[in-house]
């Protein structure tokens, strides 16, 4: 029994996350009082600042990660920045929009195609895809390969048997998957991939096909043709008994290992049991893997949301597991002119679109093989619109559902090349992460180092279908802005003391860090004081400071050595992941000198040096030992507009890292033994440090009243390299 193929055609797109910062120590002498603080912003009762009071700073960080849209290998972080560049193909584009037209088949309803925008193409080529460096295979019955749409493309003919004829139907169908678009009027799936056409008049010249397109490397191979006969046993020995129909047979075989095999399948509506080369696997179950039979239908959208759809070829039936629609209704190229075109639609035109959708695929994620690059396609198709007959788990834990009419849904190249089952981050002692949040935060004296610096490299997540997506490392990182809130100011300057003798009765630098919450309790002593911090709240700090005022003449010099455990963190670096944890141990020295100029006016240096030694357990992240430092310089002037006024000019480095580093260990690439790491080296240093420029001003108005308020300007804010803020605080308080 002799079959003979025939044509698969028809006649015609910053997080804010709430923190807790620490209590605002008692500085400077505390009297039992209470103030009433009214200020332009708020108004609020406050207790007196007593020792081992606590005042709670309400701020928010900002976290950026994923910093750009189009990330490398094609993983769409975030579709938005390309919306505009999509809309533009599928609204503007004219070799886009010669594919949006409406028909119908000798009866109603009237069909909207659009087979492009249908199957959400011009996403894939917003992002920069082509299909560049793949090669598409495409069994049919002729080409005009001297059409504009294969203008400059590399294309291989047959070398043994099986002559390539000249016909519209195989044109048709090549334009479809590769239109070249640079010379043509249309473009296809993936203009840039290159061609093996081949014949399918007999087992011989497909065979030779298959062959070839073995020997070229094809990633894919198209076939818009078939056999209208069911598969059955009987059906199966009469295509493949003999000589002939075993090699070609066999070559089938060898080509789906490292190829995906797409099928179209028939255009007889009426047909109840699938047709034997889209349903080939049902018969050897080896082929399912790396095999695709293709439906046409037509979706009707509702914005960007499929409601419903109309097949117009036969349904998927008994390939509905390995089968997936697309509209195959198409303006493509004929073979009547090198420049001539024609609408037509059938499966012929829909299976293309597949074959070239694999391309792309291929493109973006050059790890994977042809078994997992159909999976993929598969799992990311549109069946969000009708009811699932069975489900395919395509990788543990995701399935997908199909339907004997629809099989998988529509082609979506968006989904596509989107994570597939969410997105992880492999650690090096095993197992994963979610990856869509970072997993460390730093702020304060680390600033923008770790942010700025990971950005350097590259790392690899996986979604959950195990495929690899290319990333910048900062991904690991949220970079933390701390932002007071107005209140948090306004309890600052409950400390002023404007009848004592410091320089800046302003200050508010703590004798042991800047970034420990936590409560303070200060004692004094003749000229020594003793200050305690101890743990609050959800902190895990504690530390103790002592300081000794020495007398230097008219000058007055505080030098102070203290001690923390940091347990909630290390240096402003937080681990956001709830199984690992941080924290660090800092021993340093403190000064404070004051230095007379005049009997109104002095000059005030003060500053900090610390060490650190981290302790935790970050999977990926080893810290190292790091210094910090800083200094503030004041100028106070007395009775300038007023007996008993205060004016404080300052300039200020806040704590900051001077050295030190933190080696992150990376997933950099996947291959077939699993992920492999390299270990960066980040200096912990900011890119720039913060300075605030400030200046306070005191007035009292009364033995029971003051006038206080102040202005800071601070430079790279934060330790954050451009980073830049204002705060200015005015109050009337009252003493009673």
């Amino acid at each position: 029994m002799i079959f003979q193929p025939k044509f698969r055609n028809s006649d015609m797109f910053q997080v804010f996350i709430p923190i807790k910062m620490g209590s605002k120590a008692c500085w400077d002498e505390v009297k039992s009082m209470k103030r009433l603080i009214f200020t332009s912003l708020t108004a609020s009762f406050l207790a007196a600042c007593t020792p081992g009071e606590e005042t709670d700073y309400p701020v928010s960080i900002t976290i950026s990660h994923v910093p750009s849209a189009v990330l490398s290998a094609f993983f769409v972080a975030d579709w938005a920045p390309l919306e505009v560049a999509a809309n533009a193909l599928r609204t503007v584009n004219p070799l886009y929009t010669v594919q949006q037209f409406s028909w119908w088949n000798g009866s109603p309803p009237i069909h909207d195609s659009y087979s492009l925008a249908h199957g959400r193409v011009e996403y894939a080529h917003a992002a920069g895809l082509t299909g560049a460096g793949q090669t598409i295979s495409i069994v049919d019955a002729g080409f005009l390969t001297s059409h504009d749409e294969f203008f400059g493309k590399t294309l291989t003919l047959p070398t043994g048997g099986g002559a390539l004829g000249v016909d519209d139907h195989g044109t048709a169908v090549a334009s479809v998957a590769a239109g070249i678009a640079t010379a043509g009027s249309m473009i296809g799936v993936a203009p840039g991939a290159d061609l093996q056409l081949g014949s399918f008049n007999t087992n011989a010249s497909r065979e030779n096909a298959n062959l070839q397109a073995i020997a070229t490397g094809a990633i894919v191979q198209n076939n818009s043709w078939g056999f209208e006969i069911d598969a059955t046993d009987a059906n199966f020995q009469g295509i493949f008994s003999g000589t002939a129909g075993t090699n070609y047979f066999n070559s089938i075989k060898n080509l789906a290992q490292n190829a995906v095999i797409v099928f179209a399948v028939s255009n007889d509506n009426s047909r109840t049991n699938a047709d034997i080369m889209a349903a080939l696997p049902v018969l050897d179950p080896t082929l399912q893997n790396n095999w695709v039979a293709v439906i046409n239908a037509v979706p009707v959208f509702s914005g960007a949301t499929i409601t419903s759809g109309t097949v117009i070829s036969a349904n998927c039936l008994e390939a509905a597991a390995w089968c997936m629609a697309a509209d195959g209704s198409v303006y493509a190229a004929t073979a009547t002119g090198n420049s001539d075109y024609s609408d037509t639609y059938g499966s012929s035109f829909a299976a293309p679109q597949v074959s070239g959708a694999i391309a792309l695929l291929a493109e973006a994620f050059p790890t994977l093989s042809a078994e997992e690059l159909r999976a993929r396609l598969l799992a990311s198709a549109d069946n969000s619109f009708y009811t699932h007959s069975g489900y395919v788990e395509f990788a543990p834990g995701l399935q997908h559902g199909f339907s004997p009419e629809f099989g998988h849904g529509f082609l979506n190249m968006k989904a596509a090349l989107s994570p597939i089952g969410g997105s992880y981050l492999p650690r090096s002692g095993g197992g994963s992460v979610a990856a869509d949040s970072p997993t460390t935060i730093s702020t304060g004296m680390v600033g923008d180092a770790i942010s700025l610096r990971l950005a350097q490299y590259d790392l690899v997540i996986v979604d959950g279908m195990g495929s690899g997506f290319d990333l910048p490392a900062n991904v690991l990182a949220a970079q933390g802005i701390i932002k007071t809130d107005p209140l948090a100011a306004i309890d600052g300057l409950l400390v002023a003391d404007l009848s004592s003798s410091k320089v800046d009765p302003f200050a508010q630098n703590s004798e042991l860090t800047s970034y420990a919450s936590g409560k303070q309790f200060a004692f004094d002593a003749d000229d020594t004081r003793i200050s305690l911090l101890v743990p609050s709240g959800d902190s895990d700090n504690y530390g103790l400071s002592v300081s000794r005022e020495i007398g230097t003449g008219r000058s007055q010099l505080r030098l102070g050595l203290n001690a923390l455990h940091e347990g909630d963190g290390f240096v402003g670096v937080q681990s956001l992941l709830p199984t690992e944890t941080i924290s660090g141990s800092h021993a340093g020295a403190t000064w404070d000198w004051a230095i007379p100029v005049k009997s109104n006016q002095q000059f005030g240096l003060s500053g900090s040096f610390g060490l650190a030694m981290p302790e935790g357990n970050l999977t990926d992240v080893d810290m190292t030992a790091v210094s910090y430092s800083s200094v503030n310089l004041s100028y106070s002037m007395q009775g300038i507009w007023d007996r008993g006024d205060r004016v404080v000019l300052g300039v200020g480095l806040p704590q900051a890292i001077m050295s030190g580093q933190a080696r992150f260990t990376l997933p950099v690439s996947r291959n077939s033994g699993g992920t492999v790491f390299n270990t960066v080296n980040v200096p912990l240093t900011p890119e720039g440090r913060q300075m605030d420029l400030s200046i306070a001003y005191g007035l009292p108005l009364s033995r029971q009243s003051d006038l206080v308020l102040r202005a800071v300007r601070s430079l790279n804010s934060g330790n954050v390299s451009g980073q830049n803020m204002t705060e200015t605080t005015i109050g009337l308080r009252f003493e009673f």
